[in-house]
């Protein structure tokens, strides 16, 4: 009877020897050599390398991810998100209406687990023109990371005007309508094509950046032209390390040519043809003398003081 219970005992470790093993073994195993791995949320994993074409570059605030560090995410992975599907007809990327099926930005930020308070979101182009989506805009609007145009995937659908293709991302809304008007300028939509990243950034410091500095009442024409600015110019120009670089003058280039060419400054921007053979800005004819003066007060504010080093 003592050999047999001792022989039972003995069984018994090696059972449990043999189940230690295997766990460590399982929690020891090395990724399989060719094979990416995956960083990221539970949600929607990301990814250190560009695996596809079609992958989403992503920087700038991303929780768990080290400072100043990028990550990809695919298209397949997007496309698991809980979608939406509208027919727009007031977007001017598309000339007729088209159906549009895509991701809210905001449940794209639940999904990275991103909180959205203080949160803006830049789309980055192709050719680093930039739009912007700070909370308010995204309350207001619901802007949609478009995946699928008429029903395809957006980096094959064809531009039905301009030529090239839409993709691989573009933004777009439900629908749109202005919530104000700042002197001539009405709220423009923010609907960039051929989006290839989004960046998270705090939008007090973003937005902080372009605030005029010093002390100007609302409706001041610094506060107005503040207002334009962040909405327009902020889009090809930046300030630092925010805003975009399509146009490659920055704020304070903008800044010094207020406040020693205001004239010039004034009549290029509602007109860069006339002032330059060389203009790719687009014009702004409907801007009369009181949204022109604004902005070049918005622009001077950022000008250094006379005599100073």
């Amino acid at each position: 009877m003592k050999i047999t219970w001792l022989a039972g005992l003995l069984a018994i470790a090696a059972t449990l020897s043999l189940a230690v093993t295997g766990v460590e073994k399982l929690f020891s195993q090395e990724e399989p050599a060719g094979q990416e791995k995956s960083v990221g949320q539970e949600k929607l994993p990301l990814h250190e390398k560009r695996m596809s074409p079609d992958d989403l570059k992503l920087s700038g605030e991303l929780p768990g991810v080290p400072a100043n560090s990028v990550r990809f995410v695919s298209y397949l992975e997007l496309a698991k998100l809980p979608q939406v599907t509208f027919t727009v007809t007031d977007d001017p990327n598309f000339k007729k209406k088209a159906e549009i099926t895509g991701v809210h930005l905001d449940e794209l930020l639940a999904a990275l687990g991103i909180p959205g308070k203080n949160t803006l979101i830049a789309a980055i182009c192709d050719d680093e023109y930039e739009a912007h989506y700070p909370v308010e805009y995204r309350a207001a609007h619901d802007p949609i990371l478009v995946l699928r145009l008429n029903g395809k995937q957006l980096a094959v659908s064809k531009r039905t005007g301009d030529g090239g293709i839409y993709g691989p991302y573009l933004i777009s809304h439900p629908s749109f309508t202005s919530r104000y008007r700042t002197l001539a300028h009405p709220e423009e939509a923010q609907i960039p094509n051929g989006v290839i990243e989004l960046r998270f950034v705090k939008e007090d410091l973003a937005l902080g950046a372009i605030h005029p500095p010093g002390e100007f009442a609302d409706g001041s024409p610094q506060m107005q032209g503040y207002l334009i600015a962040r909405e327009n110019c902020f889009r090809c120009h930046n300030a630092g390390p925010y805003g975009g670089r399509k146009a490659s003058v920055s704020w304070s280039s903008l800044a010094k040519m207020a406040d020693s060419k205001p004239v010039y400054f004034s009549a290029y921007i509602k007109d860069p043809p006339s002032q330059s053979a060389y203009a790719e800005m687009p014009s702004f004819p409907d801007y009369d003398d009181a949204t022109l003066a604004a902005l070049t007060a918005y622009f001077r504010a950022f000008a250094p003081e006379k005599g100073s080093k």
